[in-house]
C-alpha cells in the first residue's frame, strides 16, 4: 500500500465498516516501522487491503477489507494467505472481529484461527463486543 492508493482505500473502507478509519489513521500506519499493508488490485484499481503489525515474532491483524463488488470471490482470504506467508516466523497472529460478522469469522476459521477471548463493547459504534482469534505461526 502506498499513499497514492488512499483514495481508493477509504472508498472501501467507508462501505465496510460502520465506524471507518480516518485517511490520517492509515498514513499513520504506512510510517510505522513495524506496519506492513497490502492492496489488492485488479485491472489497476484496488479491490481489498490488509493492514498488520509485527513485533518480536507476535502479528496483529488490524485491518482486513474488500471492497463491496469483490466480496465472496477469495480476495480476502488471499490476503490474508500472503500475510501469514509474509510473517511465516512469526510466532503467532492474533486479530479482533465483531462478534456478529459471521464471513470474517468463517474466514478466519478457514485459516486456523479460533476464539481465544471475547471483549465486551470493544466496538463503540455501533456498539458490540469483539472477539478475540488467534491462530499459531510455524514457531508456536
Amino acid at each position: 500500500m502506498k499513499e497514492k492508493d488512499l483514495e481508493e482505500i477509504m472508498g472501501i473502507e467507508r462501505e465496510a465498516f460502520s465506524n471507518p478509519w480516518s485517511p490520517g489513521a492509515f498514513l499513520s500506519e504506512l510510517k510505522n516501522p513495524f506496519s506492513r499493508a497490502l492492496v489488492w488490485e485488479e485491472e489497476g484499481k484496488a479491490k481489498g487491503y490488509i493492514i498488520w503489525r509485527s513485533v518480536l515474532g507476535e502479528v496483529h491483524i488490524i485491518n482486513l477489507a474488500v471492497a463491496k463488488d469483490s466480496r465472496r470471490r477469495g480476495i480476502a482470504s488471499r490476503l490474508l494467505q500472503r500475510c501469514i506467508k509474509s510473517e511465516a516466523q512469526a510466532s503467532y497472529f492474533v486479530l479482533e472481529v465483531r462478534k456478529s460478522n459471521r464471513a470474517a469469522i468463517e474466514l478466519y476459521r478457514k485459516h486456523g484461527f479460533r476464539v481465544v477471548a471475547e471483549i465486551k463493547d470493544y466496538y463503540s459504534f455501533p456498539k458490540e463486543d469483539a472477539l478475540v482469534m488467534a491462530r499459531s505461526g510455524r514457531r508456536g
